[in-house]
């Protein structure tokens, strides 16, 4: 079950355990797998699986109690319907507390990347916003946000601080999103990003890319999220599709 050799056991261990408290698969005060059934489900140590379960206990997840077991936290709460969407719109509509640390607010030269997807030309300038996201006063995700000068102008820090930037373009600027590109990967955190998300370098993360389009199909905005790989998961519903040349999957 646990592949990966560059990540040490029990952080792997840990890890999931994490999703399938704060996904709601195990409830407060569920009991955890005694540590005996912990170890020989992914074949590692008992002093292995206790390294796991330390973590989580230093974390507030779990509450360990001599003689009688491991158990989930009662205060934990579950964020599962936001993680299906991965949107920080949800938390903040669920009543979870979340808060914007702003690291950068400033404008630059566009980078190509950034050029190419909102169609703009060289030299461009753009609204720069490097953000660190909080959920529950814990580090959720690292965020750049990119927008163009027409709608950049328009914007102040203190209003991305206090709301994520789409909701700002469509609650302050009546800018009506309608669609986005968007592509999803795996990376590490680098030397820059680990400390800013409280992780260390090589941590696993879960890197989004998305161009925001309006209704007139005009690029809003651009935006490169890293997600702590503890804190978040993609899941996407599927339904299984049949024509006369192929057989496949696609979302619904």
């Amino acid at each position: 079950m646990l592949k990966d050799k560059a990540i040490p056991l029990y952080y792997q261990i840990e890890t999931i355990l994490r999703r399938k408290i704060l996904s709601g698969e195990l409830q407060p005060l569920t009991p955890i797998p005694t540590e005996d059934a912990l170890a020989q489900e992914f074949d590692v140590s008992r002093i292995t699986i206790r390294q796991a379960l330390g973590l989580l206990e230093k974390d507030g997840l779990v509450i360990r109690q001599r003689g009688k077991g491991t158990f989930v936290s009662e205060g934990v709460k579950a964020y599962e319907s936001a993680k299906l969407t991965g949107s920080m719109e949800d938390l903040i509509l669920m009543g979870v507390q979340t808060s914007t640390k702003i690291l950068d607010f400033s404008w630059s030269e566009a980078p190509q990347a950034v050029r190419e997807r909102l169609g703009l030309g060289e030299e461009s300038q753009v609204l720069r916003i490097e953000k660190i996201r909080l959920v529950e006063a814990s580090p959720f995700s690292y965020v750049i946000n990119y927008l163009p000068r027409k709608i950049g102008e328009k914007i102040q820090a203190q209003e991305v601080t206090a709301k994520p930037t789409l909701m700002v373009l469509e609650e302050n600027l009546g800018i009506r999103p309608d669609e986005a590109d968007q592509t999803i990967e795996a990376t590490i955190a680098d030397a820059h990003v680990a400390p800013l998300l409280e992780i260390r370098v090589g941590d696993p993360l879960l890197k989004v890319e998305r161009t925001v389009f309006d209704l007139k199909n005009r690029p809003v905005e651009c935006v490169f999220v890293l997600y702590r790989a503890d804190k978040y998961f993609f899941n996407v519903k599927l339904k299984r599709t049949r024509s006369k040349n192929s057989i496949g999957w696609r979302a619904v």
